[in-house]
């Protein structure tokens, strides 16, 4: 590819929309989806790229919207007409049109489907009756399947035929009479097999497949786990509905991956920047009400001992050591814990092995932070020495415990009562450390140092 087509900038691109349109429909027309969508995506505001929309040919500019954050995805197709979106999406495969039309406006979804070919809109209306994250809403319709009695020279011969139409063909799968799923057969076992052999003989009865009702992050652990192409998808009787290939299951791991992290940070898993800064400052101020509300009741527990800050001024000093230590300790546990729920490698009813490592490590890490902060404690203010040491100490060995133990409790807890872990559980650990922490560090300096 042409590197000065590589180099090309939206504000390039914009000027040579008014001054050499053709110019610029021909770099477009030579560039992949994806370069596309970065193109787009580097543009100032959603006028700009309105205004670059009509230079992308119609074979990849639904693969380009696709690849656009569904905030400005959405907001690009409201500008679209009927006639534009049937246009484009007859270059889609169907569950890229189902996502299309799920992003548009339900009147204006419902015309296109209309305008389809009725075998197409039965697979189309099929797909959208699906949740968008289940095995049904990530599968397409298009795959090659033949009946349990053909030989493998028959399944060749339609290969030869018709497969060309099928992008990422790389499983032959095996129906009954009734379309109920028999086995899979790969390519490479079809080329090496002798070609009056019934396709049975080569199909693999065992393989891997999905429920249409399914959710994508199990389907997600059955592609990491057998380390298939391409899964097919059976609804409840057995009867084959689709194929869900890796590309799809790339982007919903990167989709799972993100929502993880914006929810461990308290944001909402649409919080994305081309939002408007209503619509986001309103869901992140959702959390940090609550957050505000857990932070008034640790000042709470600290104003118990106002008396005693006010007598001994280095408590007030030493404080937010002994609460940051416990709080970032408990958020390592709590990330490790919460991933491993995601991954399907942590769940309730294996949970003690993690829990009781997390435990130690906290104990472990614990004690040597706590003899160096009494160490450091004990010279930084000498009229208290030791005692103070001795305090912080143990304050620091209690509250690190604390947050190893309710970093892997508090998202296992919730994971059991159907709460999402990371939404929840880096609300809660904070006000544990942090009640924890202020509670004995000042409840002890109470005791032995007035």
């Amino acid at each position: 590819m042409d590197a000065q087509i590589e180099k090309l900038s939206s504000q390039d691109a914009l000027t040579l929309a008014q001054e050499n349109s053709s110019l610029l429909t021909e770099r477009l027309s030579e560039m992949h989806s994806a370069e596309l969508a970065e193109l787009l995506l580097s543009c100032r505001d959603g006028q700009e790229r309105l205004l670059l929309l009509p230079f992308i040919p119609e074979s990849v500019l639904g693969e380009t919207l696709l690849e656009l954050p569904e905030g400005m995805q959405e907001n690009l197709l409201a500008d679209f007409k009927v006639s534009d979106i049937e246009d484009f999406v007859e270059h889609l495969e169907t569950d890229d049109v189902a996502d299309i039309l799920q992003a548009v406006d339900k009147d204006i979804a419902n015309e296109v489907i209309e305008r389809l070919e009725p075998d197409e809109r039965r697979e189309i209306d099929s797909l959208m009756a699906h949740d968008e994250e289940s095995a049904g809403g990530l599968m397409q319709a298009e795959l090659f399947k033949v009946r349990d009695d053909w030989t493998v020279e028959k399944v060749l011969n339609v290969l030869r035929r018709w497969g060309e139409e099928i992008d990422n063909l790389n499983y032959v799968y095996v129906v009954d009479s009734e379309d109920r799923l028999q086995g899979v057969a790969s390519l490479h076992a079809l080329l090496f097999c002798e070609t009056d052999a019934n396709i049975l003989a080569v199909a693999k009865s065992d393989f891997p497949k999905a429920l249409a009702g399914q959710d994508q992050e199990e389907v997600a652990r059955i592609f990491e786990k057998y380390d298939v192409l391409a899964l097919p998808v059976v609804d409840d009787n057995g009867v084959l509905v689709g194929r869900i290939t890796a590309d799809d299951i790339l982007d919903v791991l990167q989709e799972e991956a993100t929502e993880d992290m914006y929810r461990l940070a308290a944001l909402s898993d649409q919080d994305d920047l081309s939002e408007p800064v209503g619509i986001t400052a309103w869901r992140r101020g959702v959390w940090l009400m609550v957050n505000l509300g857990t932070a008034i009741l640790a000042s709470v527990v600290i104003a118990q001992f106002e008396a005693t800050i006010a007598q001994i001024v280095a408590l007030a000093i030493l404080m937010p050591i002994v609460a940051s230590m416990g709080g970032i300790a408990g958020t390592q546990t709590l990330t490790v814990i919460v991933r491993g729920i995601a991954l399907g490698r942590v769940t309730f009813d294996n949970a003690k092995r993690a829990l009781v490592k997390e435990v130690s490590v906290a104990v472990v890490t614990g004690l040597s932070f706590a003899v160096a902060m009494g160490i450091i404690a004990s010279f930084w203010f000498p009229a208290f020495g030791a005692k103070l040491g001795m305090v912080i100490a143990v304050a620091m060995l209690v509250n690190l415990f604390a947050a190893g133990l309710a970093g892997a409790l508090i998202p296992l807890t919730l994971q059991r009562i159907n709460i999402d872990p990371a939404l929840a559980s880096g609300t809660i650990l904070t006000t544990v450390t942090d009640i924890v922490g202020f509670l004995t560090f000042l409840g002890l300096a109470t005791i032995f140092l007035l």
